[in-house]
């Protein structure tokens, strides 16, 4: 207690001049110390606080692109779905015999009549099965052609394999040299032996 006394004395004598530059001193050590255990560390968690801002808007925006990306993989697997739904639609069922609608074509004014519908060794392949057919018509070859169009135009998914055309009436061969069985239906011109291939998927 006299220790502080005596220093207060002594500070009363000192000039005032010396006092102010005490007392500036003192602030700027003040200041200093606040600085250094205050300001310092607030700055320093502001700053860790501000990069992890950053990284969480840089985040954001990542997620935003990903989130737009999505949307349109949906849309694109919608647009997928949709059209794998018409493929499937247009495969045959299985109970609708390819036989069928070759003879529901030839018989709707076709021009051609069919001699031979034979259905081959069916072929299974890893995602769909292979009904290949040996198909024998008769008839001119104008009336041949419209009737692989209407094929092609069939609502169901057959494709043309091996084709060979080949005239009814040779030159040189006579019509009274012909058998019974070779006998064909008036007007017809040329034989045409083709191969058909239906497909249903694998279950």
């Amino acid at each position: 207690m006299e220790q502080l006394i005596s220093l207060y004395e002594r500070w009363l004598h000192v000039p005032r001049w010396q006092k102010w530059i005490v007392i500036v001193l003192l602030g700027i050590v003040l200041a200093a110390l606040l600085y250094y255990f205050q300001i310092a560390p607030l700055k320093e968690e502001l700053s860790r606080k501000q990069r992890k801002v950053e990284s969480l808007t840089l985040t954001v925006n990542r997620l935003r692109v990903v989130e737009k990306r999505k949307a349109l993989m949906l849309k694109e697997l919608e647009e997928l779905k949709k059209q794998i739904k018409e493929i499937e639609s247009r495969l045959p069922t299985g109970r609708e015999e390819v036989s069928q609608i070759l003879r529901s074509i030839t018989d709707a004014d076709s021009g051609m009549s069919i001699k031979l519908i034979k259905r081959e060794n069916v072929k299974k392949h890893r995602y769909y099965i292979e009904y290949p057919y040996k198909v024998v018509l008769l008839g001119t070859y104008p009336s041949f052609i419209k009737w692989c169009e209407k094929l092609s135009n069939a609502n169901r998914i057959i494709n043309f394999g091996d084709m060979k055309i080949e005239s009814l009436h040779p030159v040189g061969e006579s019509k009274r040299g012909r058998t019974k069985q070779e006998e064909v239906p008036k007007g017809a011109s040329v034989k045409a032996e083709l191969e058909i291939k239906a497909f249903t998927l694998t279950e």
